[in-house]
């Protein structure tokens, strides 16, 4: 009885020790596909020359293949996802208010909980203590028992929305894939995504017959502002910006690796590209 109970220890054990180090070589695998993929995409970006919506890439054989700036996934290899999104096809906290509060009525039809957000927002940043109608200012904070009050400053990262008193993080969970904080300021419609096309332009058929053509290859500055009848201006560009944010995914089994970067593609002697953003 002795030696079986000593036997299956070792058993278990060793099944253990096998199953960690199955599980090691996968993570290891999957950042390894990450971190590829990523000089990969690095390479492809500097190389590339810029459409409405996209990137045509030149391959080293002499072919060419588009890469969309809009978010929609590109399979570069097996177990290996690709993200990428024009900055200026994103809304920031900063910059954007307006298309903050388009998108957080879109996501939440709640126009309550939108005011809320917006006005609460609009509280953590100034300097004063006059609250929004529907804000909160230090006073409201204490009341309701947080350890903290309004910083009195602007936002530093879109994660930093989540301190604002009421906020639901749900919401966010729904914003933040079309939230930036680094970029021009500018929005490029033709980069949007298409949750943020529908929250901003409120014309569901427009906004399917947008995508379609986009998927077709064919969108153009031309066309979107035939179809729309949004001017050209200084806020509203159609070309992407050069800021990419890039979010690679890699799986090996059950392990998965993610890098997210903010690359920004300056095409000069100097300084070809920078990096603005960097989370594993």
């Amino acid at each position: 009885m002795i030696i079986m109970v000593i036997s299956g220890s070792l058993v278990y054990s060793v099944r253990q020790r096998i199953r960690l180090a199955g599980e090691m070589m996968a993570r290891d695998k999957a950042c390894m596909k990450a971190r590829s993929a990523l000089n990969e995409v690095i390479y492809d970006i500097l190389t590339s020359h810029f459409t409405p919506a996209g990137l045509t890439i030149h391959d080293q054989d002499g072919t060419l293949k588009q890469m969309n700036l809009y978010g929609d996934p590109i399979v570069i290899s097996e177990g290996v996802e690709v993200r990428l999104r024009d900055i200026s096809g994103m809304v920031s906290p900063l910059f954007h208010p307006k298309y903050i509060r388009m998108l957080t009525e879109y996501v939440s039809k709640d126009s309550k909980l939108t005011n809320s957000f917006v006005d609460t927002l609009l509280d953590w940043q100034d300097a004063d203590d006059l609250k929004h109608l529907n804000g909160a200012e230090s006073y409201e904070y204490r009341s309701a028992g947080y350890q903290y009050t309004p910083r009195n400053y602007y936002i530093q990262v879109p994660e930093e929305l989540m301190l604002l008193k009421g906020f639901d993080r749900h919401i966010f969970g729904k914003l933040k894939d079309d939230l930036s904080y680094w970029g021009t300021g500018a929005i490029n419609f033709l980069t949007m995504s298409e949750r943020l096309l529908r929250a901003v332009l409120r014309d569901d058929s427009l906004v399917d017959r947008i995508i379609q053509i986009r998927k077709e290859g064919v969108l153009t500055e031309k066309i979107f502002r035939e179809m729309t009848g949004i001017p050209c201006t200084e806020i509203y560009t159609f070309h992407p910006s050069g800021w990419i944010r890039i979010k690679i995914t890699g799986r090996e089994g059950k392990a998965v690796d993610q890098i997210q970067a903010v690359f920004v593609k300056r095409e000069t002697k100097q300084r070809p590209f920078m990096w603005t953003q960097w989370r594993r």
